[in-house]
């Protein structure tokens, strides 16, 4: 049966949230904890909100929603957010497919990147089986490590060396190693006036060092 995708919409929220959460709960037989699932997951205002910031898109069989899948994509790099399938239609390559077409709606992405639960043997079997290679390493969840994917579309991405970085530069790429990262310190924003968290990180390579300043949650991330 066809398998597409459409762009989804407000009216969208609490199929998705019915769909995510039978989804999810079928992970308690590879490891996850029993009717459980990543932040929002059976939540209609999660994903009205969601609408607001992803890609967003219904995965249709036939004339029926199958699930739902989110993506972000900045210039080259796009980042598949969430991927779900009925249960119903499990382990009958919809979420396979579902993928292949997100990926061909942006043809000038070469570089995706995802995550999943180290301990979820189903969802990072199935990543690799797609192409999908683990590059590191998500500990911003503190209930489970994440495994970090990246998949090349192209033989070499053009990551800009950090020796060629100019002040103003956007939209752009870079990899290298953590060298240092300090200690948060409490800031308050010019904006909103909000005190937050701040530390700066040492990323470098053979062309060079730059900070980055993190800020709140991104704290954990690096």
């Amino acid at each position: 049966m066809q398998i597409t995708i459409e762009k989804a919409s407000g009216a969208d929220s609490e199929r998705f949230a019915d769909i995510s959460k039978r989804a999810f709960h079928t992970d308690v037989d590879f490891g996850g904890r029993a009717n459980c699932g990543p932040p929002g997951y059976d939540s209609p205002a999660f994903y009205t909100r969601i609408l607001r910031f992803l890609d967003s898109y219904r995965i249709v069989r036939g004339d029926e929603v199958a699930g739902g899948t989110m993506a972000k994509v900045v210039g080259t790099h796009g980042v598949l957010e969430r991927v779900f399938v009925d249960p119903r239609f499990m382990r009958s390559r919809i979420g396979s497919e579902a993928m292949r077409l997100v990926e061909e709606a942006y043809p000038h992405a070469s570089l995706w990147s995802l995550g999943t639960p180290e301990w979820n043997t189903r969802t990072w079997r199935f990543y690799e089986r797609l192409g999908y290679r683990q590059v590191g390493w998500d500990d911003s969840e503190p209930q489970f490590r994440g495994k970090w994917y990246d998949k090349l579309k192209v033989e070499e991405y053009p990551f800009i060396p950090i020796g060629k970085l100019r002040d103003g530069s956007n939209n752009i790429l870079v990899e290298g190693r953590v060298a240092e990262k300090g200690k948060p310190r409490m800031v308050r924003t010019r904006k909103k006036g909000e005190i937050l968290p701040v530390a700066d990180a040492t990323l470098s390579d053979d062309s060079g060092r730059i900070t980055l300043t993190l800020w709140g949650r991104n704290i954990d991330l690096i």
